[in-house]
């Protein structure tokens, strides 16, 4: 049979249901042992502790161990693992109490050897609250549990270590190299309601594939330390790297005093994917996240006095992320520590298709958004930024891009005070192109934005225009485009229009004021530009028109240059010239023509009567 199929077939069939034993309910007695308040099983009616259905259940009890935290168990929780062999629910079940071990317990990777594969091992506890709890106290410097089994599930256990060591890991979760059919790549564990505390690192994960949530990780060094294997990588295609390095499930856990909640480590680190990093929260601390990441997202975590660097660095991938509803930010005053940035790309990273919306960064002592190089596609909408640039360093905005940025998109955000005077919300260090910075609120006077180079296609609101001055930078060819629909009609407003008007109910009075409209022409496809004024008398709009045949005056307008019906009425011109003329080529003689003629007795001004054309004699030289 194919291994890979035959689990892929389980994870459909049984899946990690098997942590249904929820049912073990704190207080429970296992098999084979006595509840310690001395309850009879099943005698809930009296008010005792209720029997609990652990048909086929070991406990390290069935070998020995005490779980007094002073005997050492190790040999006994080993035991009752490795006796799930021959078990079909392979269930190990710690009743409360203290487990001291003293050497790493291994649950092996059997998966490959047929019949007594382990891929769907259990270990629970009763709880990690209260006094009735689980507790496995590793009390050496190294690994309390070598998870070797695919689709294992750790659940109400808690792990506690010595202090200060620098190599205690509660779980290092890796396949087998040696195993037989190894699959090194191929884990998928599930890991919840557990209790982490004083850790170097919580969990070691080598592979792909982990549901890690509602677990309390304390005063360590690292919660989830995650990489690719080195060897034994079995399949093809998307099990493979780029895409094998897939399936993350990191939600509702509670990191407290920690130095990074979650990091990508190893060569392989940026391609990590397909990762939802949600509902975490993070009590002083460093870091929520640092390492490579591509496809993922950042959604509704909180972190609180986060300090010392940025509470999520990207340093490599960086493709595809998107960060909502995230409260990132560091200590108020006399609160504690700060982070230099809330989201951080680092100069390995390409930062490209980013979208960060609906957060709200608070005590920043830098930029709470920062790309340490060149950024491309990213939106940043809807946030709130509020206390940053704490250290008043000229260099730190609330977004800041260290290179070109391309296709940005800065819009609707509230941006508070810099602390340095006048210095705008975003700052570029290079070209700003194919951008759009608009409908931010922001209480600078120096504008929105500072960039190097302010390039083409970019729209960018200014405060220094005014309260709704805007700067367009664009290309020649499309400063700003509007397309009719439909079948423009003569005579209709089809191409659009841009237009001034007023609101007053006294004084000027309500209506358009003046402005651009471009309507067609006729039926073919040509348009006309039309100038518009309101007129001093009855404030109406009258247009002056530009098309192809030059400018028409508007009817009224007879002072300047005429009306339609008198085209000329007074002309003051510096220079007139009119073109010249054979006499074979004059056109038809309409009253009132003036040409010049180029004749045999040399230049000379012809008037037409209206039937023919008369020559006017030249005057002597000025």
């Amino acid at each position: 049979m194919d291994t890979a199929v035959d689990r892929r077939h389980l994870l459909r069939a049984a899946g990690i249901a098997g942590l249904g034993v929820a049912a073990l309910a704190a207080g429970s007695a296992p098999a084979g042992a006595t509840p310690d308040d001395g309850a009879t099983p099943g005698d809930a009616a009296a008010g005792a502790t209720p029997a609990v259905d652990v048909a086929g259940a070991t406990t390290p009890q069935d070998f020995g161990a005490v779980g007094d935290g002073v005997a050492d168990d190790t040999a006994a929780i080993q035991q009752a693992i490795d006796a799930q062999a021959s078990k079909l629910n392979k269930i190990v079940y710690f009743p409360p109490g203290t487990y001291r071990t003293t050497a790493t317990l291994v649950v092996p990777d059997t998966e490959g050897a047929g019949a007594t594969n382990f891929n769907r091992i259990v270990l629970t506890g009763a709880g990690t609250m209260g006094v009735r709890s689980s507790i496995i106290k590793a009390d050496f410097d190294g690994t309390a549990i070598l998870l070797r089994a695919p689709l294992a599930g750790i659940r109400g256990l808690a792990f506690v270590a010595p202090a200060s060591l620098q190599n205690t890991v509660a779980l290092h979760i890796a396949r087998d190299p040696d195993a037989v059919s190894p699959n090194t790549d191929d884990v998928d564990p599930t890991i919840t309601e557990c209790t982490f505390v004083e850790f170097y690192t919580a969990v070691k994960h080598v592979g792909r594939g982990l549901v890690f949530t509602n677990n309390l990780v304390a005063v360590g060094d690292y919660g989830l330390d995650i990489s690719w294997p080195t060897a034994g990588v079995a399949g093809s295609g998307v099990h493979l790297l780029p895409y094998g390095m897939r399936k993350w499930l990191i939600e509702g856990n509670h990191f407290h005093s920690m130095g990074t909640a979650v990091i990508t480590t190893g060569a392989d680190a940026h391609n990590f994917r397909g990762a939802i990093i949600a509902n975490n929260l993070l009590d002083i601390g460093r870091r929520l996240f640092a390492g490579g990441i591509v496809n993922s997202t950042f959604s509704g975590n909180v972190v609180e006095n986060g300090s010392n660097g940025s509470i999520i660095a990207v340093t490599s991938g960086g493709t595809n992320l998107t960060f909502t509803g995230n409260v990132l930010g560091g200590g108020e005053p006399g609160g504690g520590g700060r982070p230099t940035h809330a989201i951080e790309f680092r100069p390995e990273a390409t930062a490209r298709n980013v979208t960060i919306t609906g957060n709200s960064f608070n005590w920043v002592s830098g930029s709470p958004v920062y790309f340490a190089a060149g950024a491309s596609a990213v939106t940043v909408s809807a946030n709130s930024f509020d206390h940053w640039n704490l250290d008043a360093e000229e260099r730190w905005a609330a977004i800041r891009v260290n290179g070109d940025a391309a296709g940005l998109s800065v819009t609707g955000n509230a941006f508070a005070a810099n602390t340095v005077a006048g210095a705008p919300p975003v700052r570029v260090i290079g070209a700003v192109t194919g951008s759009t910075i608009v409908g931010n609120v922001f209480e600078n006077t120096a504008g929105v934005l500072y960039a190097e180079a302010l390039g083409a296609d970019s729209y960018v609101e200014r405060r220094t225009a005014g309260a709704n001055g805007h700067e367009l930078t664009a290309a020649a060819n499309g400063a700003l485009v509007v397309r009719a629909t439909g079948t423009p009609s003569v005579g209709e407003d089809a191409y659009g229009s841009f237009l001034a008007a007023s609101d007053a109910a006294t004084g000027a009075g309500p209506g358009v004021k003046g402005g651009v409209r471009v309507v067609p022409a006729n039926d073919s496809g040509a348009a006309a530009t039309e100038l518009l004024c309101s007129t001093n008398s009855s404030n109406g709009v009258t247009s002056m028109r530009v098309d192809i045949t030059g400018l028409v005056p508007s009817a009224d307008n007879v002072r300047d240059v005429g009306s339609a019906e008198n085209r000329i009425r007074t002309v003051f011109a510096h220079q007139l010239q009119l073109a010249t003329a054979s006499a074979g080529q004059l056109p038809e003689p309409t009253a009132g023509a003036v040409v010049l003629v180029d004749g045999p007795g040399g230049t000379a001004l012809a008037v037409a009567d209206g039937t023919t054309w008369r020559r006017l004699p030249l005057g002597g030289r000025i």
